[in-house]
């Protein structure tokens, strides 16, 4: 199962690069093109879009890094056992908003499938929202992975 979750991320984080740069090369395109007096009103929307779908892939990715929300705080203060106890609740928490994420977001899919860019109108909307389920399923696929992980090294005396 490592083997997979770690393929997937590498997938993810090669997405995200390469929306990221999507992006960046759509703003050049946009500023050469005002520049020059040329209308190009597809890639502001381009940008916007290759924009969201990195931010949400790396969001994901930073969940399988650890590197998401927690107070450390607490996290500071737990060593041990009770140091994996407290990744667990944190995940547990996280857990509870990335698996409606996912069902929300395929609804979400579902429901946009049809609109069409404005600037683009053979690009459906539906491509857009696609990266809300797909963050939540990754996401927790993470988490479930990182809870597993923190239960069996609790189990074995709790290092960190």
């Amino acid at each position: 199962m490592k083997k997979f979750v770690e393929k997937v991320l590498h997938i993810q984080e090669a997405l995200g690069t390469i929306l990221l740069s999507v992006f960046f090369l759509a703003i050049l395109l946009q500023i050469a093109a005002r520049y020059l007096k040329i209308s190009l009103m597809w890639t502001e929307e381009l940008a916007n879009y290759s924009f969201i779908w990195a931010v949400f892939m790396g969001a994901s990715s930073m969940v399988y890094y650890k590197a998401h929300f927690c107070f450390t705080f607490f996290k500071d203060r737990f060593k041990g056992a009770k140091g994996r106890i407290y990744d667990i609740f944190v995940s547990l928490a996280m857990l509870f908003f990335t698996l409606p994420m996912c069902y929300y977001g395929c609804d979400i899919v579902k429901e946009f499938w049809n609109y069409n860019w404005i600037s683009l109108p053979q690009v459906k909307m539906g491509y857009t929202w696609l990266c809300v389920p797909i963050m939540g399923f990754t996401m927790s696929l993470y988490l479930i992975c990182q809870i597993i992980d923190d239960v069996q090294a609790a189990k074995k005396g709790g290092a960190q």
